[in-house]
């Protein structure tokens, strides 16, 4: 396993992310069928980095993707996991 503190810390973000975005729940919310194919992407593309590192095919992380995975984190966090508030004006 690696031992680069910014790919440990990549790989969490990531777990984060993927986590947050899959358990999205809002009762009563009307179901987006482009929102929700959104949020699937997105989840695959970040729990594909953990499960690479679990496997130890995970390479290494460079600066500006850990500052995209920063400033990815915020905006999920914000929107409390609503892949559709991603890209709302209202975020």
């Amino acid at each position: 396993m690696a031992k680069d503190p910014a790919v440990l810390i990549n790989v969490a973000l990531c777990v984060v992310i993927a986590l947050r975005l899959m358990f999205f729940r809002k009762p009563g919310a009307r179901h987006s069928t482009v929102a929700s194919w959104f949020a699937y992407l997105l989840i695959l593309a970040y729990g594909s980095v953990p499960i690479k590192f679990a496997f130890n095919e995970y390479a290494g992380t460079h600066t500006a993707t850990l500052v995209i995975n920063l400033i990815m984190i915020v905006l999920v966090l914000r929107a409390r996991g609503n892949a559709a508030k991603l890209f709302s004006r209202k975020i």
